[in-house]
């Protein structure tokens, strides 16, 4: 039994033995081959990993399996890694947007803490106006009750005392509002004589109150040393001792004259003015619609009787109300057409009195040698220039017969358009100037004698119509601006025009003594300007303007009234017949061009402008102007400035001096300095 175990011990320790000895061949020959191999090959690689050997031995594989197998778990911790980095940085972006979110929150609920702040703000302001129009009642309650035994004697006076404390309300006045923010005014009232700030514009109500105060000292120099330029008011016939044949042909208007309407004898003076502004507003917010009222007044340097009392020192200037929607804007009552406020020329772009469109003419004789004040001083088309008392009639009637014509605007209705795309037009049409504008009314004094042969002075009185008294006018006016935003340039156009006819006398009624006929009214400027700016505290500004005026408000014939036949007929005087030749010879035109220059609040300009009237009388203006704007905001201005204009004249009137020489030319310079106050 014992010897029978052994013998199969030593049978297995030999099969181990051989089968350990062919593995060990194998294993040599398939290593020698995968090493040549590998050689072979210089250690290929595909896409960062190695190939593993192929083998038949099982465990050599699986050995060389773990070898080559390092470098695709490298590659997989670095997968993992930038999975775990992206993964990171989603998280990182959702928790920036979830602060940005709640950054927005915050914003929201302060603006909705801001907004209830405004509407506890406006309920304080509405308890403290209750809380005083209830104490001005306690007081007048107690007032009444402390007086009990006086109210048999004052009855009445405790009564009206208790009716203003209950109508305390209706009695707010408007003392003062934003005028720039739109919906958001915040007006100064009084209550019970206390000043308080009325929060409550829920009703959309706005009222506005601003204008222009100028005040301003001139002085001139030079006009040619021809000292008859610079008479007193009245003094014109003795220019050059003409004969009356000679003055009504200079003027066949006022053939007896009229003489200088300014004082001209004094260099230096200072004056003021200002026109002041109202303007109420409501909207409603449904149809889209913004209604309302402007008002204009001008207040003047009054002289004569009363006005140191003020009397007549405010007059209306202007009155009309508006309706604004996104189709246009539509206006009705006295004021501007479109010829006016669309109009561009070299004075847009002029400084404070720096241009011909102001009123320097004033501080100046330009009259005339004959009074007739022959000259077309401002670039305005006709009726403009009427309406503002720089045209030669105007000027006349108001200086003379006080027609007030500057306060006295025609009767317009005006629709603006929307803009679109820069571009803008007008249109208005006016039934007729104020007819008394046009009418004078003259006494005689004729030496006749009665009965008895004694000499006896009497009174004739001349109603006499001199005006053209336009009808049926129409005003236009087109604009359109562009901006060369690549270039830092603004360029605007604009043409405007207007037309009308003049009165004729009426073959029914005779109510005039005397009836001038004008030529009809037409007229049209053009006008273009540039605006360069250079960088955010300096920029250039260009403008030039051309104006037609034909022959507006050039008389034509003059036509008398024949009491026997009850028919106006031409006059039969032939010195005032020849006089009219003067004005339909040429037409009259005016021409401007200027630059102004921009620097921080420093602003200077030079314009030029010229003028020829249909009796070829010539104006020439150059004006220098500089100003310096004081103020910090631009809800009011407050403006230093100083213009200094030279002007000269060529008159071609029918005048002549006693040698028959021409009538010399006027020239000089005109300095103008003060300060402009607008709000």
């Amino acid at each position: 039994m014992k010897k029978s175990i052994y013998t199969r011990t030593a049978l297995a320790s030999l099969l181990t033995l051989c089968s350990f000895s062919v593995f060990a061949a194998d294993f040599s020959d398939e290593s020698m081959k995968e090493v040549k191999k590998q050689e072979s090959n210089e250690s290929i690689k595909t896409s960062g990993k190695m190939e593993v050997m192929k083998t038949s031995n099982k465990k050599l594989k699986e050995k060389m399996d773990r070898i080559c197998n390092a470098d695709p778990r490298k590659k997989a911790e670095e997968l993992k890694k930038k999975e775990e980095l992206r993964l990171a940085a989603e998280q990182k972006k959702k928790e920036e947007l979830k602060l940005a979110a709640e950054q927005k929150k915050k914003k929201e609920e302060l603006k909705l803490v801001a907004k209830q702040k405004k509407k506890d703000e406006i309920r304080l302001a509405k308890e403290k106006k209750a809380k005083l129009i209830e104490d001005s009642k306690a007081k007048a309650l107690s007032t009444k009750n402390s007086n009990v035994e006086k109210s048999k004697i004052k009855g009445s006076k405790t009564k009206n005392a208790k009716i203003e404390a209950k109508d305390i309300k209706k009695d707010v006045k408007v003392v003062n509002s934003n005028t720039e923010e739109k919906g958001k005014a915040s007006p100064v009232v009084s209550v019970g004589g206390v000043d308080i700030i009325n929060t409550n514009q829920g009703d959309g109500l706005r009222i506005t109150f601003g204008g222009v105060v100028d005040s301003q000292g001139y002085g001139n120099h030079g006009l040619s040393g021809y000292n008859h330029y610079n008479v007193m008011p009245g003094k014109s016939t003795d220019y050059f001792n003409n004969t009356p044949d000679s003055i009504k042909g200079a003027n066949p208007i006022f053939p007896k004259g009229i003489g200088n309407i300014g004082d001209y004898s004094e260099n230096m003076g200072m004056i003021s003015d200002a026109i002041l502004h109202l303007r109420a507003e409501n909207k409603n917010e449904d149809i889209g619609l913004r209604y309302g009222a402007d008002v204009q007044f001008h207040v003047p340097v009054t002289e004569g009787k009363g006005a140191s009392q003020g009397v007549n020192a405010a007059r209306g200037r202007s009155a009309h109300v508006f309706l604004n929607s996104k189709y246009g804007d539509l206006k009705l009552g006295y004021q501007f057409g479109p010829e006016s406020l669309m109009r561009l020329d070299a004075t847009r772009i002029a400084t404070v009195d720096g241009a011909a469109d102001s009123d320097w003419f004033r501080k100046v004789n330009l009259e005339g040698s004959a009074a007739n004040f022959p000259f077309y001083v401002t670039p305005r088309l006709y009726t403009e220039s009427f309406s503002s008392e720089s045209e030669k009639l105007s000027f006349r009637m108001a200086g003379k017969y006080n027609k007030e014509v500057m306060t006295t605007l025609p009767f317009r209705a005006a629709y603006y358009s929307p803009n679109y795309m820069g571009a803008r037009f007008g249109l208005s049409y006016s039934p007729r100037y104020d007819s008394g504008l046009s009418v004078v009314k003259e006494i005689d004094s004729v030496l006749s004698k009665n009965a008895q042969k004694q000499d006896e002075v009497k009174h004739k009185e001349t109603l006499r119509h001199v005006g053209p008294d336009y009808q049926h006018i129409i005003s236009a006016g087109a604009s359109y601006e562009y901006d060369f935003s690549k270039h830092n340039v603004k360029v605007k156009t604009s043409v405007v025009g207007e037309y009308g006819f003049s009165k004729q006398p009426s073959k029914d009624k005779h109510l005039y003594n005397e009836f001038i006929e004008y030529n009809n009214l037409a007229g049209i400027n053009l006008g273009a300007s540039a605006d360069y700016k250079i960088d955010e505290d300096q920029s250039v500004k260009f403008a030039a303007s051309f104006a037609y005026l034909g022959k507006s408000g050039q008389p034509k014939s003059i036509k008398e009234l024949d009491l026997a036949s009850k028919e106006y007929k031409e006059t039969t005087d032939i010195a005032r017949k020849n006089g009219l030749k003067q004005f339909n010879d040429n037409n009259t035109m005016y021409w401007t061009a200027g630059a102004g220059y921009q620097y921080d609040n420093i602003y200077t300009s030079v314009t030029y402008f010229g003028s020829r009237m249909s009796d070829k009388d010539m104006l020439h203006d150059v004006a220098l102007g500089v100003q310096y704007d004081l103020s910090s905001c631009n809800k009011s201005k407050f403006v230093p400035y100083a213009a200094l204009h030279y002007f000269m004249t060529d008159e071609k009137g029918a005048l002549k001096d006693k040698n028959n020489a021409d009538v010399p030319s006027n020239k000089g310079i005109l300095l103008l300095t003060g300060v402009k106050f607008s709000f």
